[in-house]
């Protein structure tokens, strides 16, 4: 077989999951006193590994992160980011150290060195199960703007990526133009896309305030809320650097549907945040106007980086252009409400 390792007995293998078991045997005697009975069930896969932990009353997550998705280097620099982040007072996901003080595990595979971190649970309900008020978005908006003031105080080496238009543009429509090579898509109408998207682009600042380190994927399925309705995030994985207005942004096009009522929605629900947000920061005219861009900018970005080259040995290819098939349609509907490029 070509490409294939073929030099022992085992046929090669292109996915694994860890053992629950041995896992469960290994947080168990890093994280807890001895004798302590703990539960480990795989709980969700995407482009990592999620497994649930139970303790007693005590509910954790241990993130298996995908073998050479992210270095070292770059999982610690996601610890100390949080780290800061509550030394400075923000409620965040909080990582827990293993007894020797360290926080990041390491497991040799057949697949390499793979590497897992313990989180504590945060909340008591997720986004979905609160009302949406206005108190509401503008307690969110003043949370991630003091999250932004906060990242740009950071005083320790930070190894992240950069959420440019060369990754989420330029490398994702060459997955997609690859891939169109097996399922035809309508790469004509993306490459013109993601060409008026550069070059709205082009036209933000990228010093700060306006550009810095982020959270990376502020969306309703990576916020919960306290028990007096105060956000809290988690799931720092897509922390990098990127424009500020990236992290508002990308959550606001596709999430309530494409009809014109929908659409004031959603205009009232970047009002309300925007107001929370501008007693921390206030961003200018030109960041605001940004702010529908960034959807298709990581709508893109999901398809070619994320559905393509990531996530394929989850789903395989026919979730995959199920997927793309269905973004493609979406942007189309929401350009033709809201033509922003």
């Amino acid at each position: 077989m070509k490409g294939a390792n073929m030099s022992n007995e085992y046929f090669p293998l292109q996915a694994a999951v860890m053992s629950e078991e041995a896992l469960g045997d290994y947080i168990a005697s890093n994280y807890f006193s001895k004798n302590t009975t703990i539960k480990c069930r795989l709980f969700w896969r995407s482009i990592h590994d999620v497994y649930r932990v139970i303790s007693g009353d005590s509910i954790y997550y241990y993130k298996m992160y995908k073998q050479g998705f992210r270095r070292y280097t770059e999982i610690k620099s996601e610890i100390d980011i949080l780290n800061h982040l509550i030394m400075s007072d923000i409620e965040v996901v909080r990582p827990i150290a293993q007894k020797d003080g360290t926080y990041i595990g390491k497991f040799k595979t057949v697949f390499g060195e793979r590497y897992g971190v313990l989180y504590a649970s945060v909340g008591r309900c997720g986004f979905g199960e609160v009302e949406e008020t206005s108190q509401l978005n503008n307690s969110l908006g003043a949370y991630i703007a003091s999250v932004h003031k906060a990242l740009d105080g950071i005083d320790v080496d930070i190894d992240r990526w950069e959420l440019n238009t060369k990754l989420f543009i330029d490398d994702s429509m060459a997955e997609i133009k690859r891939f169109s090579e097996i399922h035809s898509f309508d790469t004509e109408f993306l490459s013109d896309v993601a060409k008026r998207v550069k070059f709205k682009l082009s036209t933000l600042s990228t010093g700060k305030p306006e550009y810095g380190l982020c959270h990376g994927g502020i969306g309703p399925e990576n916020i919960r809320f306290d028990e007096n309705n105060q956000p809290i995030l988690f799931d720092f994985d897509f922390c990098g650097n990127v424009w500020r207005a990236y992290d508002i942004g990308y959550a606001y096009p596709f999430r309530l549907g494409y009809d014109s009522k929908k659409f004031e929605m959603r205009e009232r629900r970047k009002n309300d945040f925007l107001d929370g947000y501008s007693k921390i920061r206030t961003m200018s005219s030109c960041e605001i106007d940004s702010l529908p861009v960034f959807g298709l900018f990581r709508r893109i970005f999901n398809m070619g980086t994320l559905y393509v080259s990531i996530l394929h040995n989850t789903w395989g290819d026919s979730l995959t252009i199920q997927q793309i098939n269905g973004d493609i349609e979406n942007i189309k509907k929401w350009l033709a409400l809201n033509p922003v490029i």
